[in-house]
């Protein structure tokens, strides 16, 4: 009777001290640690948790993960008030669990082992062309016929800027010239359009009008084409695919999303650089180069970049093939940026990391760089655009690409982690493994 009373004391003591330890800031930031985390095969991870209390640390996984430089081969000692070291020699899923006493478990962890992924850094100055999946109406007119009366078929049948027209009378269309030609070409002037407004299509139908001219048309304003320069980040040798931009394409005018129809990419030289500055943002300058010589296609336009595959190798003067950094090996500090403001040479600069930006969900705003580089400062006066997708490489791996400049202050500005933009490429691969972080 008096052991079961003393284990029922224990008992309530333990569940007290426990309460009482979860109201401290230092034990609450155990709970605020992430539930899994990535490492790479063979890479020491450290993870910083400043708490100053011992736990045991278990496992069901034996002989293949360190701890601080020690086997774990069920359980071990660890002092979260230090840095804890992690290192794995096999790929693969552990899960961990952090015992208070040895007994009482408070957080239980997915530590995912990952494959080390070597790519080619970019830099390139690129000139892009992203045809829509359609033609993206960007005004809406009206239509002046032979007799000076106005008409809107358009406005009429229900049409509205940044909708995207995909088919006419049932055929796929990819110009502004196939509208045209299809609208005064068929003898029935009814014309039945399919639409895409956001991620829902309708279909609608109109009556085109020949105008003082004599040419049929249905009174839309459209743009077929979205073209500028940017810069590629990365290429892998393996697949053959790259990544570039760090960020989605979207219209000028309507802002919306382009939806990939057809697309490539080709080589871009940099005649000017319009520098930055406070509330007034810079540009870079630049021409197509060798436009019948397409380095690439364009598959996708994703919120983390472009993404396609090359006709030929892409070849860095500076690096070979480098490691992908994931996330959690990002930290502040020193890093540079690969990008060309003359011609086409590629180029280092210096900037620093100030802040990492942890997040629950995948976003181009990863973390804040600051341009530190004075030739680069005094040439563009920080980040301008067409620099967005130049790749950011610290302790000799690429950690991401540049996205944003922040208007106030163009010597700053966000960059997105190398990491989700790799794992956009599996997305391009449905017949093999792919690489996937």
């Amino acid at each position: 009777m008096v052991v079961t009373n003393n284990r029922k004391i224990v008992g309530i003591l333990l569940a007290v001290l426990i309460t009482l330890l979860s109201f401290s800031p230092q034990f609450s930031a155990l709970y605020r640690f992430p539930d899994k985390v990535k490492i790479i095969e063979g890479k020491e991870h450290v993870i910083d948790i400043g708490i100053p209390l011992k736990f045991q640390l278990f496992t069901k996984t034996r002989n293949s993960l360190t701890i601080n430089g020690s086997s774990l081969q069920d359980k071990i000692s660890v002092n979260l008030g230090n840095p804890l070291s992690i290192r794995s020699s096999r790929l693969g899923t552990y899960d961990l669990e952090f015992r208070l006493f040895g007994i009482i478990p408070v957080k239980k962890m997915k530590l995912e082992v990952l494959p080390e992924i070597k790519v080619v850094p970019g830099g390139h100055s690129i000139g892009v062309k992203l045809r829509p999946n359609g033609v993206i109406v960007v005004g809406i007119a009206s239509v002046v016929d032979e007799q000076g009366k106005a008409y809107y078929p358009a406005k009429n049948a229900g049409i509205q800027v940044g909708d995207t027209v995909i088919l006419v009378n049932g055929q796929k269309i990819y110009t502004a010239d196939d509208l045209a030609e299809i609208i005064n070409r068929d003898e029935d002037k009814v014309i039945d359009l399919t639409v895409k407004r956001n991620d829902k299509t309708f279909n609608t139908r109109l009556s085109a009008v020949k105008n003082n001219h004599g040419i049929y048309q249905i009174g839309l304003w459209v743009r077929d084409i979205a073209a500028g320069v940017g810069t590629l980040t990365f290429y892998d040798p393996k697949s053959g695919y790259y990544g570039a931009l760090g960020h989605i394409i979207s219209d000028s005018d309507t802002g919306k999303v382009v939806e990939v129809g057809q697309g490539e990419i080709i080589r871009a030289s940099i005649t000017n650089v319009v520098p930055a500055k406070k509330n007034v943002p810079g540009e870079k300058r630049g021409v197509f180069v060798e436009e019948e010589d397409v380095i690439g296609n364009i598959l996708i336009n994703t919120p983390f970049g472009i993404f396609g595959k090359t006709y030929k190798p892409v070849i860095n003067p500076l690096f070979g093939e480098i490691p992908v950094a994931l996330s959690s090996y990002a930290h502040e500090g020193k890093a540079q940026i690969l990008t060309v403001i003359d011609g086409e040479k590629i180029e280092k600069f210096d900037i620093e990391i100030q802040k990492i930006i942890k997040q629950d969900y995948p976003s181009t705003k990863g973390m804040i760089i600051k341009i530190t580089d004075p030739r680069l400062l005094e040439k563009a006066g920080g980040i301008v655009q067409g620099m967005s997708g130049s790749p950011i490489i610290q302790d000799g791996c690429l950690i991401g690409a540049v996205t944003h400049v922040f208007v106030n202050d163009p010597t700053r500005g966000y960059g997105v982690f190398a990491e989700w933009m790799i794992e956009e490429i599996s997305k391009l691969k449905s017949e093999r493994q792919v690489y996937k972080y």
